[in-house]
């Protein structure tokens, strides 16, 4: 009885605070000096999290306004910006591989984000921007239990990542790497330890922490995405509208052994690179977030991991597009191809077409589907969809529902179709 009430509190919650709303917010803004990120990079998060929005929230918060007014001295006085965010998932499967499988996951993350601008920070362009992340992500039934990432190929079966990013690792930093604009930010740098999945590949509902949690509605499963490592990303933009962007970074990246607090990866002083080359089409590059079409090539070098197994030289190429319209409307298409190798490829192939529509309170209603063919020989190719409905209850809080339909799941060949039903929460400061 307790859980049917929660439950229709939370499907009623829309409807019974519709008047409580109010178009002012509290918050101060931050300027994007990041002229090459996508949405998940730091310093689109850290706009995005501080900015001053035209949507009506639920419940305006007012007692955080000094709280970010003082963020915004800060900025002014200084040219540092930071955030602080938590996010926790629950996710359970209706099928698991076996009977002493579980059928739940539950974890969260703590992420702190800092952007320091050094260089030209009052001229306001050809800026030069230190961006720190650092990251504890934990399990809540224990750090032995299977990660929301990884319940798929561990506990139920899907041969994919049903919570994507969802998994655990003792605190580090994450990311650590300086950006350097130049010529009126048609050419960029960024060096040091990067996150490639920033930067390639992206379309406008890829952060799962606010967005889809699935793999068939992030990135391409194609590709064979690293940890966050060392290496360098260069961006040219020819004219406004196009821009071609290359990387180069460690094959693995992180190894995530914990207590290792600044993990740059392995492989980078051998030679074992992850190189990629994007090409793509944008009205404005500040627009890339919303509208971008893009094609991505990749190459990862071979080598002999930390397991003593040999991983060998993976190849393909993926295309994205999105297009946010009318304020509210955000559909995607993707696909990509591969030669199915790298250790964290899953695919040889897979399509990908999704939609969000958003609303005027800032909630979200997405909706995807997705075909891929597993690297695997002699199985069936997995079919996915996806929804979600993101609440938000204040500029600084939301919760979101979201189910999950995989077929064919790989690891649980006696199970035709696999649900995950997940429920996610998200504070902002």
């Amino acid at each position: 009885m307790r859980q049917i009430l929660i439950i229709s509190y939370l499907l009623l919650l829309p409807i019974c605070v519709f008047s409580q709303t109010d178009k002012t917010n509290t918050k101060e803004g931050y300027e994007n000096n990041d002229p090459m990120g996508g949405p998940k990079s730091v310093g689109r998060q850290l706009e995005e999290n501080n900015n001053k929005y035209t949507f009506e929230y639920r419940y305006p918060i007012r007692v955080m306004k000094d709280w970010y007014a003082w963020k915004d001295k800060i900025n002014k006085d200084h040219g540092i910006k930071f955030g602080i965010n938590y996010t926790g998932v629950y996710l359970r499967s209706s099928e698991t591989i076996t009977s002493d499988n579980n059928p739940n996951a539950a974890g969260g993350i703590l992420d702190l984000q800092l952007g320091w601008t050094l260089a030209n920070r009052k001229k306001g362009k050809n800026t030069g921007t230190l961006y720190i992340k650092m990251n504890s992500r934990h399990n809540y039934n224990g750090k032995d239990a299977t990660s929301p990432m990884f319940h798929g190929i561990g506990e139920s079966g899907y041969y994919g990542l049903p919570a994507a990013g969802y998994r655990r690792y003792s605190f580090r930093i994450l990311e650590f790497n300086w950006q350097q604009n130049f010529f009126d930010n048609r050419l960029a740098f960024v060096v040091g330890k990067v996150d490639i999945t920033n930067y390639f590949n992206f379309h406008g509902l890829i952060i799962p922490w606010q967005h889809f949690m699935g793999f068939g509605s992030s990135v391409s499963g194609t590709m064979n995405w690293g940890n966050q490592g060392l290496g360098g990303v260069v961006s040219i933009r020819p004219t406004e509208q196009l821009y071609v962007m290359f990387g180069m970074v460690d094959v693995y990246g992180d190894q995530f052994e914990d207590g290792d607090f600044f993990d740059v990866g392995r492989y980078f002083d051998q030679g074992k690179y992850n190189y990629l080359l994007e090409v793509g089409y944008v009205p404005t590059f500040a627009e890339r977030y919303f509208k971008k079409i893009s094609l991505t090539a990749w190459n990862s070098a071979s080598y002999t991991n930390l397991s003593d197994n040999f991983i060998g030289q993976g190849q393909g190429m993926a295309f994205s597009s999105h297009w946010f319209f009318n304020e509210r409307f955000a559909p995607y298409f993707r696909f990509g191809f591969s030669n199915g190798v790298g250790e964290n490829t899953f695919y040889k192939k897979d399509v990908q077409i999704g939609h969000g529509l958003r609303f005027r309170n800032y909630d979200m209603l997405g909706i995807s589907i997705s075909w891929n063919e597993p690297n695997i020989p002699d199985v069936k190719d997995q079919y996915t969809a996806e929804i979600f409905y993101r609440f938000n209850l204040s500029a600084h809080f939301e919760i979101t529902p979201s189910a999950q339909y995989i077929r064919n799941p790989t690891f649980n060949p006696s199970e035709d179709n696999l649900f995950y039903f997940g429920f996610r929460g998200r504070m902002t400061l």
